[in-house]
């Protein structure tokens, strides 16, 4: 692995991910850290006013870079000795769009990300810019809960719902995320009765079971079910019970991810509250 990058914002909860990230980069053997940083004006200047709105641009843009500058400072201080090369670059505009440039500037292998990085914890799980970034990006993204500390990665699940299993399943990405963590992977899916399938599903149900075999026999995993029926909920308790350190997601046509992301707080997804998640498309 080359570069991961980190957006952060200075928060504690992109402290945290940060040095979640540079623990990763450390196990996978990865070459570079990019800590970056979007900032915007908060307010919209006078258009008319073009000298006081660049002097307004360089004084943030002065800031911003301060700031990053000690939040890569504070970092290291954690990690004396590294040899993990960690960078920082400051841009104005979104963040999804800063992250789309840099990619078409280096190759990107992994985003990794906080969640909430502007508190409110108890209105929603997931920040709206992490939303954004894990729908948009093409990069893996991953996503790491604010009380998550870095434990060793050898046991990644895999939660999939074996339906049109190649047209989503990443088995590249997986394929390298093994290979870099030598973890035991284990696939989980919620298993539905006999009666219910014959209703809802065709009898191609078993060849798609068939197709996920094909697809990871390379990489030997455990095959987990579960009847019970909340996705969440079963997610959770088998995350736990099997030690998880790691659960890859795959958003497919909105549908998981919109579950996944955007579920009502009555649930808060409390796995998500110690286990990082890693959202990656069909694509990688």
């Amino acid at each position: 692995m080359n570069t991961i990058i980190v957006p952060t914002d200075f928060s504690v909860t992109a402290a945290n991910a940060a040095e979640y990230a540079l623990h990763f980069a450390s196990q996978v053997k990865a070459k570079k850290i990019l800590l970056f940083h979007a900032y915007e004006l908060p307010v919209a200047l006078d258009p008319l006013m073009p000298g006081v709105q660049m002097l307004e641009l360089d004084s943030y843009k002065d800031t911003a870079n301060n700031n990053v500058e000690r939040f890569r400072a504070e970092l290291l201080a954690k990690f004396p000795g590294t040899n993990i090369q960690v960078d920082t670059k400051v841009e104005y505009g979104s963040i999804t769009g800063g992250l789309e440039q840099i990619s078409q500037e280096e190759p990107i292998e992994l985003i990794i990300m906080g969640i909430t990085g502007g508190g409110a914890l108890e209105e929603t799980l997931i920040g709206s810019n992490t939303i954004s970034v894990a729908g948009a990006m093409g990069v893996p993204v991953l996503i790491i809960p604010p009380q998550a500390r870095f434990v060793k990665v050898d046991t990644i699940m895999l939660a999939c719902d074996f339906d049109h299993a190649d047209q989503f399943i990443p088995v590249s990405l997986i394929r390298k995320l093994i290979n870099d963590t030598h973890a035991k992977l284990l696939v989980f899916n919620i298993e539905v009765d006999i009666e219910e399938s014959n209703k809802k599903y065709p009898a191609s149900m078993m060849g798609e079971g068939f197709a996920v075999h094909t697809l990871l026999q390379e990489f030997d995993p455990e095959y987990h079910f579960t009847k019970n029926k909340e996705y969440v909920d079963g997610v959770n308790e088998f995350a736990d019970s099997h030690k998880v350190n790691m659960i890859i997601s795959i958003p497919k046509r909105h549908s998981f991810f919109e579950k996944l992301f955007i579920r009502s707080s009555t649930k808060k997804l409390a796995f998500h509250s110690h286990l990082p998640l890693l959202v990656v498309h069909k694509s990688h």
